[in-house]
């Protein structure tokens, strides 16, 4: 038994889907709010198709002006439980030699626009 204490809190990985697409995607509203996301199409192991909902939870960029190695290939802004956070995603490959990619996400704390009293003037 492997009494070693891992905490993934805010830590994951994504791996290549059995020849996933995409085969809708687009918005809805609910409770009020806009949502976007997609339908996304794969295999299981038997061949046959299987369809997913999937949730936007933000707009990712690619960063093509990296600092260093440990900054992330791919980040942006998102959105989860009506918590913000600053999501990271790492191009890696297994042992084996698959490719996938490491993510992690780090709480955006003060997320909240200012708010300027009216007794003093912002400047």
């Amino acid at each position: 038994m492997n009494d070693k204490k891992y905490d993934d809190e805010g830590r994951g990985y994504l791996w290549h889907e059995n020849d996933a697409v995409i085969d809708r995607k687009g918005s809805w509203t609910l409770d009020g709010k806009k949502e976007y996301g997609a339908i996304v199409k794969s295999f299981n192991a038997q061949g046959e198709p299987k369809y997913e909902a999937m949730v936007s939870i933000g707009l990712l960029h690619i960063n093509s002006d990296k600092k260093s190695e440990k900054s992330p290939d791919i980040g942006g802004k998102v959105t989860w439980n009506k918590k913000t956070y600053k999501f990271g995603g790492w191009a890696r490959e297994s042992e084996k030699g698959q490719p996938f990619t490491s993510v992690g996400f780090t709480p955006i704390e003060d997320d909240q626009p200012q708010v300027i009293s009216d007794d003093k003037p912002p400047f």
